[in-house]
């Protein structure tokens, strides 16, 4: 407990926003203000289902391990091109190190990318075929031809044999790409909890989806007592000012259900909804939160 304290604090004053974590009990760590606020959506594929997806004909996919430096470069410059588009929510940044860290987590998994006629990438994966199931872990596209070419990939191992299980972020469309969907099993499990650290920092980088102003309480952080109060939001075009107030708030909530909203899934209306937030004054506003596209366990 006293830990857990200590390195709640230290963040703070070192100036997090932050901290995520995978835990070993939900409950748990909500007893320090963590709370889910990061999923995943599991696919599970029916081998039968696999027959609608060909090879291509149109560009090229090219398989092998990390240590490839033309598929090496073709991943990280896809997936830092999407974070570039700065509408991703609490994603990793990847740094070189961390990347090769991924592949030593790892073992054994083989490496997809797409590249269009142009030679261009386009969409990359990362699977590994362990106990007779085939595993898609990481799967990144940028175009319908991109995500079919590499399902043509997933197809070429068809078999009756093996358990196919596609790893997405929750926001994924990816059945949609099936003309039969009955058999497909979809799920959207918990993935990582997050511990809202500096509630300002937090709200500075979020937008409001109408311009105006809103009034949020947080309450029942017992660790760091500066995020507790009545917060200002206040937009005007694309900059965002916040600020405490005095002034009645027009709506309030503990520091983990606000987390639900500001950072995890539940939009403000849902969260009143389900009574984690109260609304004392109706305001047609919410957060715009962006998309998690969160692959890394650690």
């Amino acid at each position: 407990n006293r830990l857990m304290n200590e390195i709640i604090l230290e963040l703070y004053k070192q100036n997090y926003a932050i901290s995520n974590l995978a835990p070993f009990s939900e409950s748990f760590y909500r007893r320090y203000g963590y709370e889910n606020a990061i999923y995943e959506k599991m696919y599970e594929l029916n081998p039968a289902y696999l027959r609608f997806f060909k090879p291509v004909k149109e560009g090229k996919i090219v398989r092998g391990k990390w240590k490839d430096s033309n598929l090496k470069e073709g991943v990280i410059n896809l997936y830092q091109a999407k974070l570039n588009q700065n509408n991703q929510r609490n994603t990793v940044e990847r740094e070189e190190w961390w990347w090769d860290r991924l592949d030593t987590y790892y073992p054994g998994r083989f490496i997809c990318v797409y590249f269009d006629k142009n030679n261009q990438p386009a969409g990359y994966m990362f699977y590994r075929i362990r106990d007779r199931d085939f595993r898609v872990e990481e799967l990144y596209y940028k175009t319908p031809q991109a995500v079919k070419a590499l399902l043509s990939i997933i197809a070429s191992h068809s078999s009756s044999d093996l358990k196919y299980y596609v790893k997405m972020p929750e926001s994924s469309l990816l059945g949609e790409f099936f003309p039969e969907r009955e058999g497909l099993k979809v799920q959207i499990l918990p993935y990582m909890m997050t511990r809202i650290i500096n509630v300002e920092q937090v709200l500075e980088a979020l937008h409001l989806i109408n311009a105006g102003k809103i009034k949020i309480e947080i309450t029942d952080d017992e660790i760091v007592a500066e995020n507790n109060g009545t917060w200002e939001i206040d937009q005007i075009n694309k900059d965002t000012k916040v600020r405490k107030t005095e002034k009645e708030p027009d709506y309030s909530g503990s520091l983990t259900n606000w987390t639900k909203v500001l950072l995890g899934h539940l939009t403000l209306k849902q969260a009143v909804q389900l009574g984690f937030i109260k609304e004392h004054h109706p305001v047609d506003n919410d957060f715009i939160k962006g998309e998690v596209s969160f692959y890394d366990y650690f």
